[in-house]
């Protein structure tokens, strides 16, 4: 199974959210709107690769006013 988006991704520019652009169930593949692939595939122990590639990209809350 594969899911993608029906419309192409719009321009870019940082910082923006790093979202699932393409995924496929079988092979726990991600495909991130920047270009990262990789795996949504866990130990339960380590975070996944989708889950470090979020983490390294996170952007800080912004303060409530």
């Amino acid at each position: 199974m594969t899911w993608m988006r029906g419309r192409p991704n719009p321009p870019l520019d940082p910082p923006f959210k790093h979202v699932i652009d393409e995924y496929k169930h079988g092979a726990q593949q991600i495909t991130c709107t920047c270009g990262w692939r990789g795996s949504s595939a866990t130990s339960g122990i380590e975070p996944s690769e989708w889950q470090r590639h979020l983490r390294e990209f996170r952007v800080p809350d912004r303060p409530k006013a």
